[in-house]
């Protein structure tokens, strides 16, 4: 049976043909298809990424910022408490800590009697003011005796009925009520300028009353409170420490200073203006994307230029293709309620659609923003 079938099949095939024709089948080469993809992928990013930087400039450059302030004291001392904890959250005039009062208080004591003495003692002046105007009406009182004395002795020396010697001691008399007169309006002016000015404007109140305020001022000093609304973040102090004045103690994070600001290169700001749209992705915000505008841009950074001896220093960059310069811009989101936990220097990806957000490549930007938005947990 075996043989028939062979005979029957060979028989069937054209002449000098032993087996039947294979199908062909253009398999091509796997390496040359890898080579075009990668090709073709290098091209289309060498397209997007010039087109995407004046159209759609994107950043993952960017970060939460604000003012810090240093809480330094206005005086110098030990710190006798810390009424605050790291990172707690405090009200503006709340107290922060207070510094040892103990020599603040002896001041204020010590001012107190000098501005009390001063009182006394302009008390006394006053008083010796008016015992000498007294004692200048008194005299004045006894001149007017002496001149009516003296006017009537004229008159009868003229008609003889008085002896010369009365007539002279009449004169006398006069003439030492008038120098009395002089001594006592001398006194008055003494007196008047020892005491000087009366009441408020009396400079050595003045300067009492100054002392006396400069050492309640200290003493209110001794207690540091919040200036505003904030953080208090990285403390390090404690009971014990001596607070210098003006030496930071304490680090202060204002929040209604919160700024996003996004570092772009300089090509990429080709297109971009203030009002322009955003879109912001924040790290503490997987899968959530904020919409904003461009508030501004910054107008200069640093050379980086330096000097010695008065001379500019050259570059030693010798790199051909030197690292871009990035210029600060700041975004405001048009929703103000940023994630809870957001924090100073939480960083932000930003996408600016400098051509306004309709069109092939906004579109492509924003799905690109949308899967970053969810990816933006995993790193």
């Amino acid at each position: 049976m075996t043989d028939i079938t062979a005979q029957t099949t060979t028989a069937a095939l054209p002449e000098g043909i032993t087996e039947p024709p294979q199908p062909t089948t253009r398999n091509g080469n796997p390496a040359a298809r890898a080579g075009l993809l990668i090709v073709g992928v290098l091209l289309g990013l060498g397209i997007w990424y010039p087109l995407a930087d004046r159209n759609t400039p994107f950043t993952s450059g960017a970060s939460i910022t604000a003012l810090v302030t240093q809480i330094s004291p206005r005086i110098s001392g030990p710190v006798s408490t810390v009424l605050v904890q790291d990172n707690a959250r405090v009200q503006a005039g709340q107290p922060l800590f207070t510094i040892d009062d103990t020599t603040f208080a002896m001041d204020v004591a010590q001012a107190q009697a000098q501005h009390d003495q001063v009182l006394q003692s302009l008390g006394a002046t006053d008083a010796a003011v008016a015992a000498a105007r007294a004692q200048l009406e008194r005299i004045k009182v006894q001149a007017t005796t002496a001149t009516q004395a003296r006017d009537r002795a004229v008159e009868l020396f003229a008609k003889g009925t008085i002896a010369s010697a009365k007539f002279d001691q009449a004169n006398a008399d006069y003439d030492s009520a008038q120098a009395a007169i002089n001594a006592a309006t001398a006194d008055l002016a003494r007196a008047q300028a020892q005491a000087g000015p009366s009441g408020e404007a009396n400079p050595q109140l003045r300067s009492a009353t100054a002392a006396l305020e400069k050492a309640r001022f200290a003493l209110d000093n001794t207690t540091v409170v919040a200036p505003v609304d904030g953080y208090i973040t990285n403390l390090s102090l404690a009971a014990g420490q001596f607070a210098a004045a003006g030496q930071a103690a304490m680090t202060f994070i204002d929040p209604s200073t919160q700024a996003l600001i996004g570092d772009f290169r300089e090509n990429q700001l080709v297109n971009v203006a203030p009002g322009d749209p955003v879109q912001v992705i924040f790290e503490a915000a997987p899968g959530q994307i904020f919409d904003g505008k461009v508030e501004s841009i910054a107008w200069g950074i640093s050379s980086g230029r330096n000097s010695v001896g008065g001379l500019a220093l050259s570059s030693t960059d010798t790199r051909w293709f030197p690292p871009a310069r990035k210029i600060p811009v700041r975004i405001t989101l048009d929703d103000e309620t940023l994630p809870a936990n957001l924090r100073l220097g939480s960083e932000a990806s930003i996408t600016i659609y400098a051509n306004g957000t309709t069109g092939l490549i906004p579109t492509i930007s924003r799905g690109l923003m949308q899967i970053k938005s969810w990816l933006a947990g995993l790193n």
